[in-house]
């Protein structure tokens, strides 16, 4: 099979334990690049999060398509045009979130314009986002009067387990509830998934699934993993992902598992 697209998870893929890109990915970006074949980032993250990771690959002005939000937003790159939205009803954050505050403070609501909420400037709020780079509003989420594009909740899985038990009763029928590692749960609109999202990229681009490969090492990338012509788990990924997947690579997200798949499969 001649693949014509790679769509790649960022963090726990793409990115190094330190958040950055490995010396082996940069060489992969370059070896696709060269051979004509596109690549795509498929993250939870904002838009405005990974604009920067296409700038420093020099992929912009190649008119590159996206998949950010675990699917909730696909956007052109260059210019950030959002291409398809799925967004939450604001009645099921509203009732997300009194469910969730008895556990934990650190909530943080995206509304329709990706912009970043947060009821409390705590540490941990800081943190991200200086992170992230999202535009923010510290305010009640009662001020968010549209519908919304995801919930995250950020913390401990200690403290993320037992909100995960009390909602995993609820939530099937209502919304997407996942894991995106250890230290986020988040929460999306049932059809905004990567796989979703990487069918809709596909009729968009004109390219076959069975000509994309895509690869990822967390519960929010599944999707998108069993949707692909070639679906393919990092050797860092959940156990669970790798069964039924089409490849599992030897190299971590640390060694740089994308030189491995061009090397293997471009």
């Amino acid at each position: 099979m001649a693949y014509k697209l790679i769509v790649s998870d960022l963090d726990g893929t793409f990115l190094n334990s330190r958040s950055e890109i490995p010396e082996a990915n940069r060489e992969a970006v370059r070896l696709m690049t060269e051979k004509g074949v596109g690549f795509a980032l498929a993250s939870g993250r904002s838009y405005h999060s990974l604009d920067r990771f296409y700038d420093y690959l020099s992929l912009k002005g190649r008119g590159i398509c996206g998949i950010s939000f675990n699917g909730a937003v696909t956007y052109e790159v260059d210019n950030l045009r959002q291409l398809k939205k799925i967004l939450m009803k604001n009645e099921t954050m509203r009732y997300l979130v009194a469910e969730m505050r008895p556990f934990l403070k650190d909530i943080y609501v995206y509304d329709a314009d990706g912009v970043l909420y947060c009821e409390y400037e705590t540490e941990t709020y800081s943190g991200y986002h200086t992170r992230s780079r999202v535009p923010n509003a510290i305010k009640s989420f009662d001020d968010i009067d549209s519908d919304i594009i995801k919930i995250l909740l950020l913390d401990d899985y200690s403290v993320l387990s037992p909100v995960y038990e009390h909602l995993k009763d609820i939530v099937p029928g209502l919304c997407n509830m996942f894991f995106s590692s250890k230290r986020m749960l988040e929460f999306t609109e049932l059809s905004a998934t990567k796989g979703s999202a990487l069918i809709f990229l596909s009729s968009h681009l004109g390219i076959g699934m069975d000509e994309i490969i895509a690869v990822g090492d967390n519960f929010n990338d599944e999707s998108m993993i069993r949707a692909a012509g070639l679906g393919v788990v990092t050797a860092n990924g959940e156990e669970s992902l790798k069964t039924g997947a089409g490849y599992v690579t030897l190299a971590d997200n640390n060694d740089g598992a994308l030189l491995e798949i061009v090397e293997n499969f471009l």
